[in-house]
């Protein structure tokens, strides 16, 4: 087969022997099966951004930073060369949570070299000896679907308390072997402790393994492991070895926000007393908070109500927000307090108030200005045309003059 361009330096260098053929391709990377140091391994190459196909990089990448601050800076502002470095970041970080979870005991392909962006990694081998299969291509009785899910469930424990949401766990991602299942593909985990969607993730992961492990197995349709783990990790009650029931129960506690806002005031009142003490000038006051006024919320009855009630809540939002910043729309110019608008209003109003200046403030033509039955003069210096008697008829085409206007602009100036 014709070599990839980007195993070709890897080729030079000595890395790989040989690109034997390929075995996958996914949204975010080729795979291929090469030889080198004398054993077949797997060659992993990541796409450019621009031909990934992978939607909502921005939730995984929260919350991931690097120790050189210029290069962080960089990223955040999206320059070349930040956008340069995010993406040798993706594609490094899949090497790193490789070794953090084998150190954790975590059933992971073992990585042997990472160059110019391609991951030399273990060949997972099946029963017959070759490649593994996916999750997704092997059938199971209810007995062994019950007894697999328990087992992928604890390396979902392992990982979460190593540090580590996959964030794309599925049937797609397990391989199969006669040991037991291999987790792959991590470049898009992330730390449950840095990032805010890590709750949603993990809980999409377990809820994607047990809807399809549930098709063998009914009795693990009605369990909630995802949410029980990630209650359990919150109170740092999670450790590798918890066996979890399946069962969760949310808190039906109400937050007492009163005392909260209490605590915050007396911090208040003890950095005040220390800066007056220090003779240092009082800090400046925090804003109050507004309890909100009006009915309370009505409550969702079911599920199929919720986007309607959401729906409901932003239009009071948004005509809330119109009254409040354009308090004066009904009047022609901005309204009776003389208030502009706001910043809603945008451009065109501004227009509009121009055009109708400059209209009030153009001059009228007058007519009469020149005096009572004086003749207009006439364009550099034409016969003067006699005022027609009263009475008398108007010859045709005497009000058509296309000079008419003119005259009289010229005589009010």
């Amino acid at each position: 087969m014709r070599t990839p361009d980007r195993l070709c330096p890897l080729i030079d260098q000595g890395v790989i022997q040989e690109v034997l053929r390929p075995l996958m391709s996914g949204k975010e990377a080729d795979v291929y099966l090469v030889w080198s140091q004398g054993e077949e391994r797997v060659a992993k190459v990541y796409k450019e951004a621009n031909n990934r196909s992978f939607k909502h990089r921005a939730d995984y990448t929260e919350g991931r930073r690097v120790r050189n601050t210029r290069k962080q800076r960089a990223m955040n502002k999206r320059s070349r060369y930040g956008r340069a470095e995010v993406e040798a970041e993706w594609r490094a970080a899949e090497v790193d949570i490789i070794y953090r979870l084998h150190a954790a005991g975590v059933r992971v392909p073992t990585p042997h070299d990472f160059v110019d962006g391609v991951l030399i990694m273990e060949l997972i081998r099946g029963n017959d000896g070759e490649p593994a299969p996916r999750l997704v291509d092997v059938t199971f009785d209810p007995d062994e679907a019950h007894a697999l899910f328990k087992h992928l469930l604890q390396e979902v424990v392992r990982m979460l308390c190593a540090g580590v949401v996959h964030g794309d766990l599925s049937d797609f991602n397990v391989l199969i072997t006669p040991e037991g299942p291999v987790v792959i593909d991590f470049p898009q985990a992330v730390d449950p402790a840095a990032n805010r969607n890590a709750r949603n993730l993990l809980i999409r992961d377990v809820d994607n393994l047990t809807q399809f492990l549930a098709r063998y197995d009914t009795r693990l349709r009605r369990t909630r492991y995802g949410q029980e783990m990630w209650q359990l990790y919150e109170r740092g009650e999670l450790d590798p070895e918890t066996r979890l029931t399946g069962r969760f129960q949310r808190s039906q506690r109400k937050a007492d926000t009163m005392s909260l806002l209490e605590e915050i005031e007396a911090l208040e009142r003890e950095s005040r007393r220390k800066r007056e003490a220090l003779g240092l000038p009082p800090p400046r006051p925090a804003r109050r908070p507004k309890l909100r006024e009006g009915p309370p919320p009505k409550p969702i009855t079911s599920s199929s109500d919720a986007p309607k009630a959401r729906s409901e809540a932003r239009s009071e939002a948004r005509s809330g927000a119109r009254s409040g910043a354009r308090p004066g729309r009904g009047s022609g110019s901005g309204g009776p307090s003389g208030q502009e608008p706001g910043p809603g209003g945008g451009k065109r109003r501004r227009r509009r108030r121009r055009k109708r200046g400059r209209q009030a403030r153009a001059p009228e033509p007058d007519r009469a200005g020149a005096g009572a039955g004086a003749p207009e003069p006439d364009r550099a210096g034409a016969e003067p045309r006699a005022e027609p008697r009263a009475g008398a008829p108007e010859p045709d085409g005497a009000g058509d003059d296309p000079f008419d206007d003119l005259d009289a602009l010229l005589i009010a100036e």
